[in-house]
Order: C-alpha cells, then sequence, then structure tokens
C-alpha cells in the first residue's frame, strides 16, 4: 500500500508544472495559445526586407530556462506577399544556426486547415529555439520557445519541453 502511495505522490507532484499551462485568449489578434505563466505582452515592430516597422504584439512568459513567446505581426494588407512573409521568417531563423528539424505543421482539418513551418535550430551562441510560423487572416504569427542556457552551464544541451498549442478561430473563443 505504501508502494501505490509513493506513486501516487509522484505522479501528482510531476504534473504540476504542466497543469499550469494555460490558454490566454487574444481576440483582437484573432488567436488563441497556451502560456505556462501570464504572459507579458508588449507592443513592438516587425522588420522584413518587404516593408519597415510593421506593428506586431509580443507576449513572453519563462519557465525553467525557457523562454516562451508569440509575436503577432500585422501585414497591413500585404495579402499577395504572405507566403514570401512566412519563407523569410523561417530563413532568418535558418541563418542563425543549424536547423536539426524541420516540419509543417496544420492547424484544424480540411478547408479550415492553417498550414505552417515548424523550426527546430541549434544557434550559433549555444541556445536552441523551436518556432513555428503561420500566415493567418492577414497577420504572421511566430510562437517560439527559446531555451536559454542555465545559470553557469556553458554546453547547452537542454530540449525544448513543450511546443505552445495555437488555435486560430473559428474554434479558438468558444
Amino acid at each position: 500500500m505504501r508502494i501505490f502511495g509513493l506513486i501516487v505522490l509522484a505522479l501528482i507532484l510531476g504534473a504540476g508544472p504542466a497543469s499550469a499551462w494555460e490558454e490566454y485568449k487574444y481576440p483582437d489578434q484573432d488567436v488563441a495559445i497556451q502560456f505556462p505563466a501570464k504572459p507579458q505582452a508588449m507592443k513592438s515592430t516587425y522588420k522584413s526586407i518587404y516593408a519597415k516597422a510593421m506593428p506586431s504584439m509580443v507576449y513572453s512568459a519563462e519557465l525553467d530556462h525557457v523562454l516562451y513567446r508569440l509575436t503577432v505581426v500585422d501585414l497591413g494588407g500585404d495579402l499577395e506577399r504572405a507566403s514570401s512573409f512566412v519563407n523569410e521568417a523561417g530563413y532568418e531563423l535558418m541563418r542563425k544556426g543549424n536547423v536539426i528539424f524541420a516540419d509543417f505543421p496544420r492547424v484544424y482539418q480540411d478547408e479550415k486547415s492553417i498550414y505552417g513551418v515548424t523550426l527546430t535550430v541549434d544557434r550559433k551562441d549555444g541556445s536552441r529555439v523551436v518556432s513555428s510560423i503561420y500566415y493567418h487572416k492577414g497577420r504572421l504569427y511566430i510562437p517560439e520557445a527559446d531555451v536559454l542556457p542555465a545559470r553557469g552551464d556553458k554546453d547547452m544541451t537542454t530540449p525544448s519541453r513543450f511546443v505552445q498549442t495555437i488555435r486560430f478561430p473559428p474554434d479558438a473563443f468558444d
């Protein structure tokens, strides 16, 4: 019976950090996304070779040496170059290190599908980033998990723990 009690206690304690994740809804940005803690929000600008200083919002939170971010960029109606913006963001990330994983995620099924690209990059500074890039309804969405070196840890070997779950309307605000 003691063994059973220890197992239950270990499961409860082990579930703590993962259960702390919450979904945060941003109707003004047409997106909902999970963070491990209440994110900070800040207005910013996004630089591109196609347009200078595009307005953006950055939401971020940190947990266990991982900085989770969502950058939402307003493309200002430049719909013709939407795929170019996605490709440019991926290319800029690739230039910062070695791509160790690439994937093409899909949010939703059938005609509601929203496709993106996910890259895991080991950067030259020893850090690792897992980033997904999506285009939807005139915006570029870039959720990232930036794995930061632990204090005093020169060899950054920590893998990213979670990839944020992102949703877009029609169901993001149900």
